[in-house]
């Protein structure tokens, strides 16, 4: 097995040295040696849920075609995600941690995805890039397909009621308990989107764009909440321009070429961003949703042993991935009030084929273990022009600080002892559900 362990400070200097302008690689620390990585990584580009007649009511203009069906990866979201696989295998086997240039031994790396056919398309897109040849004995999923996920997709129980009248309560009390505030806040760019979806001269006669539901926040079917209204519509076109132009459409197809660029497209994101914010990280929401997911993530740090999918034998998981959705990202980054700036988005975006790193060090002189985040993504740029990876050509990525562990962090990394007391204390031990998920003190 080829681990660069002698290369790996050396190749962590000449990242950081090659790193495109706002990326942030922070060396592994004299002492120190990586033992594990587990990733919670959003699937690639996709089509909008919503097929071009279901949209068709928020705009004067049909919308673009895409090329699989509503929901579905598609090739470009393949290969954008295969790109992401290329660039994790050399990071990582640069640091010492995973094989390079080979199948790994059984068990050292893991993919856990959830059973959208987008999810388990992008894993298998992402490990192209990292073992193609060796794809079989890496992922895993759920057995029981008859019910969704409840790493990805947890749902209501008796300890865990996801009360839909206190989450909405939750939700307005964040905004001053009506909508009043945030539209004027975000009145520029909701202008702009009102003038992308819907041209005066185009629209004449027709009712579109963000007006076609009243504001409210009101119960889903899968016992959560859901927006109505401008903020909703707004942040959903918004997304759907960002992923047109992540597909590589035409400049005069994305958002119909009435964006003014990269930098009317990044600002109209900030609608997107506060819908994601509101939806996914007030605390009562991200505690329900995201609780068995960061829990699972902490054991998996303590005990490669108990990553999902992991087999019966004695080496544990060093690379595990669990491959999901921007909510499950968003959900564990409310729960620790975690944040990131990559250049051409909006602060906290999480685009397509991102992922929230959580790497698991251990200083040798003293055997203390620490854990530090870092948030990886494809730039604008290079999603739209499905550029390759590698070291001359770094994704955007971010250290992610743990405010909670400010006081106790040594080289932006937490001792593993208070991040799991901080984890212990950020979660809803009543929405853990997963069994033999523990966390250990």
């Amino acid at each position: 097995m080829k681990f660069r362990l002698a290369a790996a400070v050396l190749v962590s200097t000449l990242m950081a040295g090659l790193a495109p302008a706002g990326a942030q690689i922070p060396p592994i620390p004299p002492g120190w040696q990586m033992e594990r990585v587990v990733m919670l990584a959003r699937h690639g580009v996709r089509a909008p849920d919503q097929s071009p007649d279901e949209l068709a009511k928020y705009a004067a203009s049909p919308w673009p075609t895409w090329p699989v069906p509503p929901d579905f990866l598609t090739p470009r979201g393949a290969a954008l995600a295969r790109n992401m696989g290329l660039f994790y295998r050399v990071h990582y086997g640069g640091r010492g941690l995973i094989q390079e240039d080979d199948c790994p031994a059984p068990g050292i790396v893991v993919v856990w995805t959830d059973l959208d056919q987008r999810n388990e398309d992008s894993a298998i897109s992402t490990l192209g890039g990292l073992y193609l040849r060796c794809l079989n004995s890496i992922l895993k999923h759920q057995t029981d397909l008859s019910k969704p996920d409840p790493l990805f997709h947890p749902s209501p129980s008796p300890s865990c009621p996801m009360d839909a009248a206190a989450n909405r309560a939750a939700i307005l009390a964040r905004i001053g308990g009506d909508f009043s505030s945030v539209l004027r806040e975000y009145a520029p760019q909701l202008t702009t989107l009102q003038s992308t979806l819907c041209p005066p001269g185009l629209a004449a006669g027709k009712s579109c764009g963000l007006s076609v539901d009243t504001s409210a926040i009101v119960p889903d079917s899968k016992g959560g909440v859901v927006m109505k209204g401008p903020i909703a519509v707004g942040s959903m076109a918004s997304e759907i321009f960002l992923k047109e132009s992540a597909e590589g459409m035409p400049a005069d197809q994305v958002a119909w070429g009435r964006l003014a660029g990269d930098a009317g497209l990044r600002d109209v994101l900030k609608v997107h961003r506060l819908h994601a914010d509101l939806m996914e990280k007030t605390r009562p929401i991200a505690q329900q949703k995201g609780s068995n997911m960061l829990a699972q993530i902490t054991t998996s740090l303590q005990d490669g042993h108990k990553f999902p999918g992991a087999p019966s034998i004695a080496e544990p998981v060093r690379f595990g991935i669990l491959i999901g959705h921007d909510t499950n990202i968003l959900n564990v980054a409310g729960l620790l009030n975690l944040g990131w700036d990559i250049p051409g988005f909006q602060d906290n975006e999480v685009p397509p084929s991102s992922s929230l790193a959580f790497e698991l060090y251990k200083e040798v002189s003293t055997g203390q273990r620490y854990v530090r985040m870092t948030f990886y993504t494809q730039t604008p740029e290079q999603m739209r022009q499905a550029t390759p990876l590698s070291l001359n050509n770094l994704p955007g990525m971010a250290a992610v600080d743990l405010p909670a562990c400010s006081a106790d962090a040594r080289h932006r990394a937490c001792p593993l002892q208070r991040f799991v007391e901080i984890v212990s204390a950020a979660i809803d031990p009543g929405c853990v559900s997963i069994g033999n998920v523990m966390i250990k003190r």
